[in-house]
C-alpha cells in the first residue's frame, strides 16, 4: 500500500501537534517545518477540521490543536480520512476481483 503525500503530511502533522497536546500551531509555521505550500497544508488540514480530528481557532493565540487526547486517535481511521476515496489496497478497487481472477486462471 502506497499513501499520498496528502496522507503522508497529514499524519507528519498530527505527529507534530501530539508531541504537545493543546497547544495552537499556525498553518505557516507548520508549512515551514514540513517545507510544504501553505496552501497544500491548508486543506490538509481543512480535511481534519470537517471530520472532527483538530479544531481551528482563529486569533491571537489561535491556531490548529488536537480535538481529542492522542491516545484516543487511531491510524487506520485517520488514513481513511485523509485518504478520502482512495482504496486503500488494490482488492478494494471496483472491478479487482473480476481481473484477478481471470489473471490467476491465465
Amino acid at each position: 500500500m502506497r499513501l499520498t503525500s496528502f496522507t503522508d503530511f497529514g499524519l507528519r502533522m498530527l505527529m507534530r501537534m501530539a508531541s504537545t497536546p493543546g497547544r495552537g500551531y499556525s498553518t505557516s509555521e507548520l508549512a515551514e517545518e514540513f517545507q510544504l505550500s501553505r496552501n497544500h497544508l491548508s486543506k490538509i488540514m481543512q480535511r481534519l477540521s470537517r471530520a472532527g480530528v483538530i479544531e481551528t481557532r482563529r486569533g491571537g493565540g489561535g491556531g490548529a490543536v488536537l480535538a481529542r487526547p492522542p491516545e484516543e486517535l487511531r491510524l487506520g481511521a485517520l488514513v481513511e480520512i485523509l485518504e478520502d476515496g482512495q482504496a486503500l489496497v488494490a482488492c478494494f478497487e471496483p472491478g479487482e476481483k473480476a481481473a484477478r481472477s481471470k489473471s490467476a486462471v491465465a
